[in-house]
């Protein structure tokens, strides 16, 4: 089951490090083949994403991951739907305002106490053209184009002076409930996928009562999800007819976290270290996820080798 495409990332659209076209080259780099930008709450990255791929001969599906606390807490990820379809656009509007008001609260407040010298609201807008959704990495970043900050101090920056104070500003607008953004997903032409559903973002022990709800797949190879739990989520996408998705999400190379540690020792102590190509999804899920046919032929080929192979072996492509 060689991986081929990378399906959870993020850009600088959201809390990402990298623009989309630096993204794409790096997520080249590393080897995948195709991959989707899943931002939270925002599809701006899309146009930049399709452009950078097409040059660079790499394959790409929309993405978005949306964020739901009814019933519980989940990430769901929208795939392929039109973000013009006008409740999905109000939506996605609603929550680029809700984002942005939380971080200007933040950062007002952090003016007000001598933490942020140096810029201005102005400034972080001007630096940030483009880009709606604005969270703490859209401060840090303009602080470090002026020279403010250094990169590799970004959490310690973070937890003194952002993780609390975001807290202060309760959101000025709900997310919606699992079955309005399932239905939302839906009417604008796209399908849902359950993303790393292991704490605290619901359990694979969720699965048929998010099938009941209209999602038609789950993550699999996700940083966040145990080996054994994975093993346990492919069995289950199989025998449920689920789509299988995956992706580094803000681990790996292609989070672009790995030049805020002093050595490389340190490094691979963090959660964010992940092994090379040991995210996302196999060419023939893919390839289903983007034509939204099951491939049988596929499948049942996998069950034999999940019936015959470690799954270990299956997932290194052994």
């Amino acid at each position: 089951m060689q991986v081929y495409a990378n399906l959870h990332l993020h850009s600088i659209h959201s809390d990402g490090k990298y623009s989309p076209k630096e993204l794409v080259a790096v997520a080249k780099a590393e080897g995948y083949k195709a991959l989707a930008i899943t931002d939270h709450d925002t599809a701006t990255a899309y146009p930049k994403l399709k452009k950078a791929a097409d040059e660079a001969g790499m394959e790409c599906i929309f993405g978005v991951e949306f964020s739901v606390n009814k019933p519980k807490n989940y990430h769901i990820v929208g795939f392929d739907f039109d973000p013009e379809y006008p409740p999905m656009k109000k939506y996605l509007a609603d929550m680029a305002v809700r984002q942005t008001d939380n971080t200007h609260g933040v950062f007002t407040e952090g003016v007000e106490k001598g933490y942020f010298t140096g810029i201005t609201w102005e400034e972080i807008l001007e630096y940030n053209e483009g880009i709606k959704w604005l969270c703490n990495e859209h401060i840090f970043n303009a602080m470090l184009d002026k020279g403010l900050v250094e990169k590799c101090n970004y959490m310690e920056w973070f937890n003194k002076y952002v993780r609390d104070q975001r807290g202060h500003y309760p959101p000025s607008i709900p997310f919606k409930p699992l079955s309005e953004i399932v239905s939302m997903i839906k009417e604008a032409g796209g399908f849902a996928v359950a993303a790393h559903l292991f704490r605290p973002y619901g359990s694979l022990d969720d699965v048929d009562q998010l099938i009941e709800y209209g999602v038609e797949g789950i993550e699999v190879l996700h940083p966040d999800i145990p080996p054994e739990e994975q093993e346990r989520a492919i069995r289950i996408a199989l025998e449920k007819d689920l789509f299988v998705s995956g992706g580094s999400d803000h681990s790996g190379l292609c989070g672009g976290c790995y030049s805020g540690f002093p050595s490389e020792e340190e490094l691979k102590k963090s959660p964010l270290y992940i092994p090379e190509m040991s995210a996302g999804v196999s060419r023939g899920f893919y390839e289903e996820l983007k034509n939204r046919k099951i491939n049988r032929e596929y499948r049942a080929n996998l069950q034999k080798r999940l019936t015959n192979s470690k799954y270990s072996d299956i997932i290194k492509g052994n």
